[in-house]
């Protein structure tokens, strides 16, 4: 069960690796396109890659995940996906290592772009 759980791992760091080199393509647009990779580091060795497909309900907005922020930690990559409306947004909140602060991601639908920011780590 933990080689299967490795080699997950594994394909998901390698299918991010292929999104955020493709994503330098578009590094002079401001907000990518439908399709295009928008990659966040979300510091140590933790990052989330966001692209957008316009679907007939909405804006389908999907982000993976890597969080394995410490260094030797086994990576832990997560796939989370939402239909957004134009005005709507999703927060997508990690939580931090012991003794320090998560991070949250704001991804926002304004009219007919995706916007992706890292934000203050929510408080309860």
């Amino acid at each position: 069960m933990n080689n299967i759980l490795k080699i997950a791992g594994a394909a998901g760091l390698l299918a991010t690796a292929a999104v955020t080199v493709a994503a330098t393509t578009f590094a002079g647009e401001p907000l990518p396109a439908e399709r295009q990779a928008i990659v966040t580091h979300l510091g140590g060795k933790a990052s989330a890659v966001t692209y957008w497909v316009k679907d007939a309900k909405g804006y389908e907005v999907i982000t993976t995940l890597d969080a394995a922020a410490e260094p030797g930690a086994s990576p832990a990559v997560v796939r989370v996906s939402t239909l957004l409306q134009p005005g709507q947004q999703q927060l997508i909140s990690m939580p931090g290592p012991v003794g320090r602060e998560g991070t949250t991601l704001k991804i926002s639908r304004i009219a007919d772009r995706i916007e992706v920011q890292k934000v203050a780590a929510l408080s309860y």
